[in-house]
C-alpha cells in the first residue's frame, strides 16, 4: 500500500513538473514571437519612411498579430549585452511582456531631458535587461527610431528602493536611464547615459 502510494506521488510530482516546463516554455515562446512581431512592425514603419518605397496600404491589412494593440516607437541595441529589443510606449504588464517599456512623460529618445526606458529581466517572460548589471561607464546604448538613430554613453549604474522615482525626473541635457528589477526583485537596477555628440 505505501509503496502504490509512493509510485502515485512520483507520478504526480513528474506531471507536475512537466506542466510548470510547458507553462513556461509556452510563455516563452509567445514573449519571443510578439517580440519577433514589434520587430517587424518597427521595419515597416522604417520602410514608409524611405522617399523611394511607397506606404503600404494598411487600411485593409487586420493584424492579428499578438501584439496587435502595441506599437513601437524605437529599436533598442547593447552592443556588450548582445540585446536588440522594441520599445513601445507603456510599462503595463501587457507591454512589458513583450518589449521595453517608455515611461509616460519621460523625454523621447534624442530629445533634450531624461529618455526613461523599463524592462524584465526574469526568466518567467522577457529577460532583455537580465545581463543589464553587466553594463559599465563608457558602454554604448543605440536607440533607433523613424527620424534617426542616437548612440547614448553609459555614464552610472546605481541601486535604488522602488519608491525612488527621482530617477524618472527631467535633466537639462539629453539623458537616458534604463530600469529593471534586482535578482530577487526588492530593488531597481539603474543605468544612466547621455546622448553622444
Amino acid at each position: 500500500m505505501k509503496q502504490k502510494l509512493l509510485r502515485y506521488l512520483g507520478i504526480l510530482f513528474i506531471l507536475i513538473g512537466i506542466t510548470v516546463i510547458g507553462v513556461v516554455g509556452y510563455r516563452k515562446y509567445t514573449t519571443y514571437k510578439g517580440q519577433q512581431q514589434l520587430k517587424d512592425k518597427f521595419q515597416q514603419i522604417l520602410k514608409q519612411k524611405e522617399p523611394d518605397k511607397p506606404a503600404e496600404n494598411n487600411s485593409k491589412k487586420e493584424d492579428n498579430s499578438i501584439v496587435s494593440n502595441i506599437t513601437p516607437i524605437a529599436l533598442m541595441k547593447i552592443p556588450k549585452i548582445n540585446v536588440e529589443v522594441a520599445v513601445a510606449e507603456g510599462t503595463g504588464d501587457e507591454v512589458l511582456r513583450y518589449a521595453l517599456g517608455h515611461f509616460k512623460k519621460t523625454a523621447m529618445p534624442g530629445e533634450n531631458g531624461n529618455f526613461a526606458v523599463a524592462g524584465h529581466r526574469n526568466f518567467t517572460y522577457a529577460e532583455y535587461f537580465k545581463d543589464l548589471d553587466k553594463l559599465n561607464k563608457g558602454d554604448e546604448i543605440i536607440v533607433q527610431t523613424k527620424e534617426a538613430q542616437f548612440t547614448y554613453i553609459v555614464n552610472d549604474s546605481f541601486i535604488v528602493n522602488p519608491d525612488k522615482v527621482e530617477i524618472l525626473d527631467s535633466t537639462k541635457e539629453k539623458t537616458i536611464t534604463l530600469v529593471t528589477c534586482t535578482i530577487g526583485a526588492k530593488q531597481r537596477l539603474v543605468i544612466k547615459g547621455i546622448l553622444k555628440k
